[in-house]
């Protein structure tokens, strides 16, 4: 079972006791995954889903919010590999009340209009927003493995109602975005930490902690390798200007001889001939008296200016 799989089966079992976050997350189950279709008894809300978990939810929501028992038909596929569909489906002699309620219908002066949007005025507190954001997600989400990237999302079919969903994640200071896709548009975030607060508002307490559990894992691997790549750098800094050092003393030695340095930097420049792996601190150590790092690298400095001149055509 994939990681989205096994966080929608966790918010399958998240229990809602106020009526009104009952009613917001039948609502994102209606708007992600409902259609009307007209009969001869009228219009009927169709909800449908491949997950027996998801639709026992809404069945249990349709009854919890309104009292009404709805239809649930499952239709079998035959091909190898496919899932069966469960179609919860709410009859006509109830639906037009829910829909009005759930706000996918609204009553205007010219009569009652599909609503295109996130009703508004079921998400007035924050606990419906958490509901209607987990009906949203069992109805059209996926989330992606947290070892391999971080990425949830939200499918939408329209773009007036994906812009709308989105603005509702960025009012709890999200930065959810938008963006097209073939069959309509997603609302998506690819932030970690983004992904992590949603979880915890939602109710998946469980895939919360197995994220968190990746995100350490991954940082502590990245901050050995970044230490890793740090002392590599500064090796590779080190022997480059050891190497560097040494050639210049080699040339000096080989155009006036090292006896013609000062005294001072005579001696530095024998005992780096004669260590020339040897880091500066340790260095200033073989010096009597001992120098400091800074001092043996200012010595060494000036021995590499010394040989650029010679090499000029200059003197000591």
């Amino acid at each position: 079972m994939s990681f989205s799989s096994e966080t929608k089966q966790e918010l399958c079992q998240v229990i809602v006791e106020k009526d009104c976050c009952k009613k917001a997350e039948l609502a994102a189950f209606i708007h992600g995954i409902g259609s009307l279709r007209i009969g001869r008894g009228g219009s009927s809300v169709y909800m449908t889903t491949e997950i027996p978990a998801v639709a026992r939810r809404i069945f249990s929501l349709c009854k919890s919010c309104f009292a009404v028992t709805p239809e649930v038909r499952t239709q079998i596929r035959k091909q190898l590999g496919k899932k069966n569909i469960y179609h919860v489906v709410i009859k006509p002699e109830n639906a037009q009340t829910i829909l009005l309620e759930t706000g996918l219908f609204k009553e205007t002066e010219e009569g009652i209009r599909i609503n295109r949007t996130v009703p508004l005025f079921l998400v007035r507190k924050s606990c419906c927003r958490h509901a209607y954001m987990r009906g949203a997600f069992l109805a059209t989400g996926t989330l992606s493995d947290p070892g391999k990237s971080y990425h949830m999302e939200v499918n939408c079919p329209e773009e007036e109602y994906a812009k709308s969903l989105c603005a509702l994640v960025q009012k709890m200071e999200l930065p959810a975005k938008v963006a097209p896709r073939r069959e309509g548009f997603v609302v998506y975030l690819k932030d970690s930490e983004a992904i992590v607060e949603v979880l915890g508002r939602i109710g998946a307490h469980k895939a919360l902690l197995e994220m968190e559990n990746v995100r350490i894992t991954k940082n502590v691997k990245n901050n050995a390798n970044r230490a890793a790549n740090c002392d590599t750098a500064n090796l590779e800094k080190t022997m480059n200007a050891s190497t560097r050092q040494v050639e210049a003393i080699a040339y000096i030695q080989a155009k006036v001889g090292l006896s013609a340095l000062p005294g001072h930097l005579g001696e530095m420049a024998r005992i780096r001939l004669e260590n020339p792996e040897t880091p500066l601190k340790e260095l200033g150590e073989m010096v009597s008296p001992p120098l400091s790092k800074s001092a043996v690298n200012h010595r060494l400095k000036k021995l590499e200016e010394i040989a650029q001149r010679l090499q000029k055509g200059g003197r000591l």
